[in-house]
């Protein structure tokens, strides 16, 4: 089985949560091996998508989205390396629209539409899914990082989580804008998304996958009250879990249905 549009779209929705988590922790104290471990998380999945396409015939190192994705790969040095936090926040930033802009192109190409607005509630999907994956993952190695540097201010996994909570609640408004948009879409499927199957993979992916995290990103702010990252930490690592689980289940809805959910 050859290389698929939709691993392209699952390296390029990683690599942008990955560099939009970064980008809010980019003034925090945590040394240079941690960007470099979490900013080489991004960026191997940016390669993945800038080589496997072309590789496989799918795109030429010309294509559009591969010149985005290869803003990030150029940013790479400054945003893992040491540099001032000002520098690497810059880095980020374009890492970020890099990674964003390559995603929306293959969203663009990929989802069929008959206007601005289906691409533009498509595209909004996609960096959704993506901004929830990256960021509880991050979190969850920065609740780590705890160990290394007991005396890190837990502020800064408070705010991160935060910014969990609010992509979550975005990829839940996405999900609701993708099944207005494509309405007669979803309804024209061998397997409609509003029958008994298409429920409940829906549900799956919106319980398991955004939800529950919900729920559990609450609980880790209950116990940053009380300077618990231990507890924090574990609480994470299962969100992190079931994200990646409903962020699988939203790549098979797409190769059933055509738009990303």
């Amino acid at each position: 089985m050859g290389w698929s549009t939709l691993g392209t779209q699952f390296c390029l929705e990683l690599a942008f949560g990955v560099f939009v988590a970064l980008a809010c922790v980019h003034r925090s104290p945590l040394g240079v091996f941690f960007f470099r471990l979490m900013g080489t998380t991004g960026l191997i999945p940016v390669l993945l998508a800038m080589v496997l396409p072309v590789m496989s015939g799918q795109a030429t190192r010309t294509s559009p989205f591969v010149l985005c994705a290869g803003l990030a790969l150029l940013a790479y040095p400054a945003y893992s390396g040491p540099v001032k936090q000002r520098t690497r926040g810059w880095a980020l930033l374009l890492a970020v629209l890099g990674s964003g802009a390559a995603l929306v192109l293959v969203i663009g190409a990929e989802v069929e539409t008959s206007g601005p607005l289906q691409l533009a509630a498509a595209s909004f999907s996609a960096l959704a899914t993506g901004s929830v994956a990256g960021t509880v993952g991050v979190a969850m190695v920065l609740g780590h990082w705890y160990l290394t540097i007991p005396g890190l201010d837990v502020s800064h996994l408070a705010r991160l989580n935060r910014v969990t909570m609010v992509a979550m609640a975005a990829s839940l408004v996405a999900l609701a804008l993708v099944s207005l948009a494509f309405t007669e879409t979803l309804s024209a499927a061998r397997t409609p998304l509003l029958g008994p199957w298409g429920l409940f993979y829906l549900g799956t992916r919106s319980a398991v996958g955004l939800v529950l995290p919900m729920l559990f990103a609450w609980m880790t702010i209950e116990s940053l009250k009380h300077n618990n990252t231990r507890s924090a930490t574990g609480i994470l690592y299962a969100s992190t879990v079931l994200v990646l689980i409903g962020t699988a289940v939203s790549i098979s809805l797409q190769d059933s249905y055509g738009v990303p959910l």
